[in-house]
């Protein structure tokens, strides 16, 4: 005769040492409406069947606890509510019925698995208080997608955006960094998102983390992974959008979807620069200031300011700036000034010789800045402009000037379909949208000053970035990929506002 607890009330069991709660095998445990099960100090054993109806199971105290046993229980609502840096280690598989809710204290997979009915969902989570698993172990969920808009399924971290119908999409969490061919190391957090439908999809992805995941990463150079053989090869998708603040790396245009994690970006060259802003001002008579930012710097000893004036053949060393990179080495924006004391009547040339800790070095972009102005005022609001775009050799940066303060910086250009861009000059986020020659809208970029972007995958052609109250900027692409459609016309305009 089989047993059963059927269950009205709140019911607090607690011991004042260690114990447990065990379902014996061929008893069955109902709760019935909305009883709240709290064990305090206290593990689960589920020997028999557990049926949660819509109560919860509420975990508290001091000290560890387990959930176990040869039966799979269904909860309903999950509740963490550990103190003093305690925890819930999962020693089975469940199931949820209805919500994880974190209160404090952490979920510890423990090489198991959770699995989420499609309507449930995590709530709660935050960088103290969250599901961890260093040894193995996933939480899943399978909903619908047809045409998602921003859909977060169970709030696992995940959010997809697609115009394609996905059927049914399994969405799994994990938190073992993943490596393999083409990947070093991750986050201590990975997804794998299997659609029903999976071609085509044009979709845009945005992974979640904390930073307590980082696993060493800078997270300022966090770029999505995608494995397609379950992890043996990775190929870097790069990013559309990162927030360190909000702890999230977007990614737009994503034909399919398979095993994604974070992890730095490998692009980043060996030795030299990446993403260096370069920009001068005559702010006096007797003075230009000179100011530029890095994205990322590797073996760097310094910079070499060198001038050219008007008048004269060749560039001259001016003043030399120290890499504020430890050891030449950062992975996050630095920024830097230098005062040139310049009273030349007419236009003065500025370019920085890049040099590295192995005594090699390359050369930024040249900029020119007016001359003094009659009066002996350095004008208003004088700015460098570019000299000729046209002579910019190909894996360089170029930067285009468009207004007195305003810039588009593209490298490098012309490129292969693979490049990034940089808008500066600008006092609030606004759109910058990549067009063909023709005119045709092929993305849209929400870009705040000086944030890198990069673009991948065009095809070989011209295309036109466009930023409000900016000039169209030209950017050609030989021996492109299989990415954005190809274009026939080869002449360049500008697109008006």
């Amino acid at each position: 005769m089989k047993k059963y607890l059927i269950l009205y009330k709140l019911l607090f069991l607690g011991l004042g040492g260690y114990g447990q709660l065990t379902i014996s095998p061929g008893a069955q445990w109902i709760n019935n409406g909305n009883t709240t099960i709290v064990l305090q100090n206290i593990d689960l054993v589920t020997n028999g069947s557990l049926s949660a109806g819509t109560g919860s199971f509420k975990f508290t105290g001091t000290q560890n606890s387990t959930i176990s046993g040869s039966s799979m229980p269904l909860f309903s609502i999950l509740e963490i509510s550990k103190t003093n840096n305690t925890k819930v280690l999962l020693g089975r598989n469940i199931s949820i019925g209805s919500s994880i809710n974190f209160i404090s204290g952490q979920l510890d997979l423990n090489n198991n698995n959770i699995l989420m009915v499609s309507t449930a969902n995590i709530a709660g989570e935050s960088e103290n208080n969250r599901i961890i698993g260093a040894n193995g172990g996933f939480v899943e969920i399978t909903q619908d997608m047809n045409a998602p808009a921003s859909v977060n399924a169970g709030n696992l971290g995940a959010t997809i955006s697609s115009s394609a119908n996905l059927g049914s999409v399994t969405i799994r969490r994990g938190h073992l960094p993943q490596s393999g061919t083409g990947l070093t190391a991750g986050i201590q957090r990975y997804y794998s998102i299997l659609p029903q439908n999976n071609d085509n999809l044009g979709a845009t992805l945005r992974l979640r983390y904390f930073d307590s995941e980082l696993n060493g990463q800078n997270e300022n150079v966090l770029v999505i992974y995608k494995s397609d053989d379950n992890g043996v090869n990775w190929n870097n998708m790069s990013q559309t959008t990162r927030n360190s603040n909000a702890d999230y790396v977007e990614k737009t245009g994503i034909s399919n979807l398979a095993l994604q994690t974070l992890a730095n970006d490998a692009a980043i060259a060996a030795d030299g620069v990446t993403g260096l802003v370069f920009i001068g001002q005559r702010k006096k008579a007797t003075e230009v200031t000179l100011k530029w930012t890095s994205q990322t710097e590797t073996n760097i000893s310094g910079y070499q300011i060198q001038r050219r004036l008007k008048n004269e053949v060749s560039f001259s060393d001016r003043a030399f700036v120290n890499s504020l990179a430890p050891g030449g080495n950062s992975l996050s924006q630095l920024s830097y000034q230098n005062v040139d004391a310049n009273s030349y009547v007419d236009t003065s040339f500025y370019r920085l010789k890049i040099m590295t800790t192995g005594n090699t070095f390359s050369y930024s972009n040249e900029i020119a800045v007016p001359g003094k102005t009659k009066g002996g005022g350095g004008g208003s609001g004088n700015n460098l402009t570019m000299i000729d775009e046209t002579a910019t050799v190909s894996g360089k940066a170029m930067t285009q000037i468009n207004s007195l303060t305003k810039k588009i910086t593209v490298g490098p250009n012309p490129n292969n379909g693979n490049f990034w861009f940089i808008v500066s000059g600008i006092d609030k986020e606004t759109f910058a949208t990549l067009y063909t020659i023709d005119g045709k809208q092929l993305k849209q970029f929400r870009v705040n000053n000086l944030q890198q972007q990069q673009v991948n995958g065009l095809r070989s052609g011209i295309y036109l970035l466009k930023v409000p109250g900016m000039d169209a900027f030209k950017i050609t692409v030989q021996d492109g990929g299989n990415g954005l459609p190809n274009n026939e016309i080869t002449n360049s305009f500008n697109i008006k506002n």
